[in-house]
């Protein structure tokens, strides 16, 4: 950040309000330590946006900064999580605009790109190499099939781990 905005970027963590006191056009800081230090925010961005949705304590923040404009990042925003959202805060910013890339985009503009490997969120752990593969050939859809089936195989998949989408594929088998 201070690369391309110099002197008008500060850094606060640990509640403290030195770059904020200073005006500092830029903060980089966390939701906790600016609602410390501000009344209200013009913009924020904040990074690992899915631990604000359904968290009361971020919300409050958000409703109470009061800010113009909001943009949240995260690697993944479980589809359950986007219905978490604090009614205050749509009544503030308006409804969400969800930007998503999928991996076979990203594989494209860069070949060297390597599929995350994990199960997150839920899960937290590694996959073993079927897994891998799996997961793999759903986000380059090598899968083939009906769509809506194969998008409720991948979903159970990444969603609740490989037991439950063993136990979906058996239940369709015969369908």
């Amino acid at each position: 950040w201070r690369k391309v905005f110099g002197d008008n970027v500060g850094v606060e963590y640990e509640g403290n309000c030195e770059s904020f006191e200073k005006g500092k056009k830029i903060i980089v800081s966390t939701p906790f330590t600016t609602a410390k230090c501000l009344d209200n925010a013009e913009a924020m961005i904040i990074d690992e946006v899915h631990h604000a949705f359904g968290d009361a304590r971020y919300e409050e923040i958000l409703v109470n900064l009061e800010p113009r404009f909001l943009i949240g990042f995260t690697a993944l925003l479980p589809s359950y999580k986007k219905y978490l959202i604090d009614p205050r805060l749509i009544k503030l910013l308006g409804q969400p605009e969800y930007l998503v890339y999928d991996f076979k985009s990203l594989t494209k503009i860069d070949p060297s790109f390597k599929l995350p490997k994990a199960i997150a969120d839920i899960f937290d752990s590694e996959f073993n190499n079927l897994e891998d593969s799996v997961y793999e050939a759903f986000f380059k859809g090598l899968i083939k099939g009906n769509k809506e089936t194969i998008k409720f195989l991948e979903l159970t998949f990444y969603t609740y781990g490989k037991e439950a989408f063993c136990e979906s594929y058996r239940r369709l088998i015969g369908k």
